[in-house]
């Protein structure tokens, strides 16, 4: 259903360098069902196989769905307006996010993200109970958020807004860090 929009933006955010290998997955809520991105596939070559469907409501790790769907389930149950969930691992925002609470941006997209907030008291595991009920509350209004030293999720209305937004993120960080080194 969705299977050239996965692959259009599996492969953006693999150019962009925004996953490694098997790392990140995607989603679409479409009416009760969720398209996700299966656990171990590589989001820069995806093939209709790597996509399936679970229910939205079901709070079971679903056979084959990426290990990340229970962060995905608790997003979408917490934001009824949004229509997709991507999760990254860009590594410029990934490297600030060991150093601050809020990463605050300091270019001029951040009139679209002013702040990225970062999920510090939740041990990182695939999946996790604890971020599956914490990042939901932290994410709130922001359209982008962190967990400290692993990873970004992003939502919007579909693949191409969130996944422009990790994308946009990772840029602003890549600024930020940059400055930062030379400020050194």
């Amino acid at each position: 259903m969705y299977y050239s929009d996965f692959q259009k933006y599996g492969k953006m955010l693999w150019d962009h360098q925004l996953i490694h290998m098997t790392s990140g997955n995607m989603s679409v809520r479409k009416d009760g069902t969720l398209y996700v991105t299966r656990t171990g596939s590589l989001l820069g070559a995806l093939t209709s196989s790597d996509i399936v469907s679970v229910n939205a409501s079901n709070t079971q790790r679903d056979k084959g769905a990426s290990s990340e769907t229970p962060v995905h389930r608790a997003i979408y149950m917490a934001n009824p307006d949004i229509g997709s969930v991507v999760h990254a691992h860009p590594p410029y925002a990934t490297a600030l996010s060991w150093d601050y609470e809020t990463i605050k941006p300091i270019d001029s997209d951040s009139l679209y993200i002013p702040e990225i907030p970062v999920l510090t008291d939740c041990p990182y595991g695939e999946g996790s109970a604890c971020i599956a009920e914490q990042f939901p509350k932290l994410l709130g209004d922001h359209k982008v958020a962190m967990i400290r030293g692993h990873g970004a999720f992003s939502v919007g209305k579909d693949l191409r807004e969130a996944a422009s937004r990790i994308s946009m993120m990772e840029n602003q960080c890549r600024l930020l860090f940059l400055r930062r080194q030379l400020e050194k």
